[in-house]
């Protein structure tokens, strides 16, 4: 039988930890009686429906359905099994485990010892190069470098910050003396996997990352001269994943918590310039771009996310995407342009706190960012540079979840590029054919075109190109999504264009395709003669049929649906959209049902 951790110290662990303090690490509650509420940490709301009970030492997620105690909340936040959740509980409480069973440890056992045997070996590297930076001859240069970019004694020792020495044995030495193996080193992430004796970081300042716990999992190393990358960061670990930590984190929470806020930044020297200028909110990715895990693991804390990347190329795709991350997540973006240095670091240096200070106060909001940003990339004093400028800010408007917020950013955008709002919201709903005419536009060469398919959809359109008299009817029944043949769709929205800007004419409509093959197909229609006669009761017929075909498309796809939705758990949510579901699928039976289709 193996061992496990006895009933007892789970019992004591469970009553000593105070459920509410702990919960409060990751959301903000706000009392309302003898209970707490908030929003959940385990998914996007803005409404509370998180509730914590304390006198019971229980939770619960009206909304997603998540409770328990505070070891299952613990195992559920942190992603960890039982056994390390009751670990990280007991430490806090200062409760010493005891086991039941034999002596023959589980495998989750195993891992959980294997993972605090390398916090413990990364604490006691972290203190050794922390020794080496501010207490060796060896360490001047790399104190001396730190201590020239403006960093105080104070900071460098807040951050821990230290350096590995340039003689690549040293440290395998030094750990082999303290009496740890060859095989466990050799999985540590300290040295090289192919010459294990050599150290991964040599001749660099180092900066210890943390986990949410303030514990050092991993490290970063800047090279200070000589041939090599900029930056060494330690890979995924066992007990570190960087695309779920953020550097700094632990030291600010507390501020990010306060404030609602928090900062995403480039780099360790811009989150250690920020905290020395008495800015804690601030937090920085590892060595990747930022990632939606490392979203989440603020998003209960914050209403607004400042963006200080830089200002390159790189800086600015890295700030689109963290755009579009933060505001699927459902919060505010503002953007940090630093003026004064190229980052936080040279401007605390050069310029003083007061003025990184006014850089956050003037952040600019994402979607002005944006604009300003397009209206530089693209030419947006001719047709084709304000299409291409608004199509790429399309994605900005897919991300946000507010209607209102969608409608109020698309009329800023037609604001900005003096655009119609009927013709960008057009293009915004049938973006993936306005891309299309776009690119078709190229002075390009093209590959081989794919041949047009001529259908019922697309004679029945051509027949409406041949006689405009019929347009009206036409568009009173059928709208672009009832096509399914692309052309017959894409020529629908020229005429759609061209009867709402009132320039309803066989010469504008010309003008408007992209397409040369489009373009002739529409001059034969109109001078052929072959779509004259008796078109009224052709055009009628065709409008019931297209119509018919859209309604049983939509209807396979409310069933596919409604099957998706009753083969899950069913919640209120679910109910309420299943309902929903339900309630079109029967108008569009009516409508199958009824002998007038249109």
């Amino acid at each position: 039988m193996p061992k496990y951790i006895s009933p007892e110290t789970v019992k004591a662990v469970i009553e000593r930890t105070d459920l509410v303090s702990l919960v409060g690490e990751y959301t903000r509650l706000e009392r309302r009686g003898s209970d707490w509420w908030g929003c959940c940490p385990f998914h996007a709301e803005k409404t509370p429906s998180f509730h914590v009970i304390p006198d019971r030492g229980m939770y619960y997620c009206f909304g997603c359905h998540e409770g328990g105690n505070a070891v299952d909340f613990v195992k559920n936040i942190e992603k960890v099994n039982f056994p390390e959740a009751v670990t990280q509980l007991a430490r806090k409480a200062g409760i010493e485990i005891q086991y039941s069973g034999n002596q023959d440890t589980t495998e989750e056992d195993k891992s959980l010892a294997l993972k605090n045997q390398y916090i413990d070996l990364y604490t006691r590297v972290a203190g050794s190069y922390s020794y080496c930076l501010l207490s060796t001859p060896t360490g001047k240069k790399a104190l001396d470098y730190i201590l020239s970019r403006g960093i105080t004694l104070d900071t460098i020792k807040k951050f821990q910050l230290g350096y590995s020495p340039a003689n690549r044995k040293w440290l395998k030495a030094f750990l082999k003396s303290k009496h740890y193996s060859d095989a466990f080193l050799a999985e540590s992430g300290l040295f090289s996997k192919k010459y294990p004796d050599i150290s991964f970081f040599s001749d660099r300042l180092m900066f210890p990352i943390w986990n949410r716990q303030g514990q050092v999992v991993a490290f970063g190393g800047r090279l200070l001269e000589g041939e090599g990358p900029k930056y060494l960061n330690s890979g995924d670990l066992l007990q570190y994943h960087k695309g779920e930590t953020l550097y700094g984190f632990n030291l600010a929470r507390q501020k990010i918590r306060e404030t609602r806020s928090v900062i995403f930044c480039e780099g360790y020297m811009d989150v250690i310039a920020y905290h020395q200028s008495g800015i804690t909110q601030a937090v920085a990715p590892l060595g990747t771009a930022l990632t939606e895990q490392q979203v989440k693991l603020v998003r209960p804390f914050v209403d607004t996310v400042y963006l200080s990347f830089d200002s390159d190329k790189a800086g600015k795709e890295a700030t689109w995407k963290a755009i579009l991350l933060c505001r699927q997540a459902d919060v505010t973006v503002k953007i940090i342009s630093l003026s004064g240095g190229k980052d936080p670091a040279e401007i605390l240096l050069n310029q003083g706190v007061e003025i990184l200070t006014n850089c956050i106060n003037s952040a600019t909001l994402d979607s002005d960012y944006l604009l300003s940003l397009l209206a530089k990339e693209h030419q947006i004093n001719t047709p084709e540079g304000k299409t291409r400028a608004a199509l790429a800010f399309f994605p900005y408007i897919d991300a946000l979840k507010s209607d209102m917020q969608k409608e109020s950013s698309l009329a800023q955008l037609c604001q900005e590029f003096n655009l119609s709002l009927e013709a960008v919201k057009r293009d915004f709903n049938n973006r993936g054919f306005a891309e299309k005419r776009l690119e078709q536009s190229k002075d390009v060469v093209q590959s081989k075109p794919v041949p047009i398919k001529m259908n019922a959809e697309l004679r029945a359109i051509l027949s409406v190109v041949a006689n405009l008299q019929f347009y009206k009817l036409m568009r009173s029944f059928l709208t672009a999504d009832d096509f399914e043949n692309p052309v017959a769709r894409e020529l629908f929205i020229i005429l759609e264009e061209c009867f709402r800007e009132d320039v309803f004419s066989h010469g504008n409509i010309l003008e408007k395709c992209s397409d040369e093959r489009l373009k002739n197909m529409v001059a034969k229609a109109v001078t052929s003669g072959e779509y004259a006669d008796n078109q009224q009761q052709v055009i009628e017929d065709s409008i019931r049929l297209i119509r018919k075909n859209s309604l049983e498309r939509k209807r396979e796809h409310l069933l596919n649906q409604i099957r998706q939705l009753t083969s899950k758990p069913t919640d209120w949510e679910t109910q309420s959209l299943l309902e929903d579901l339900i309630s079109e699928k029967m108008n569009i039976d009516f409508e199958l049902n009824s002998k007038d289709a249109h």
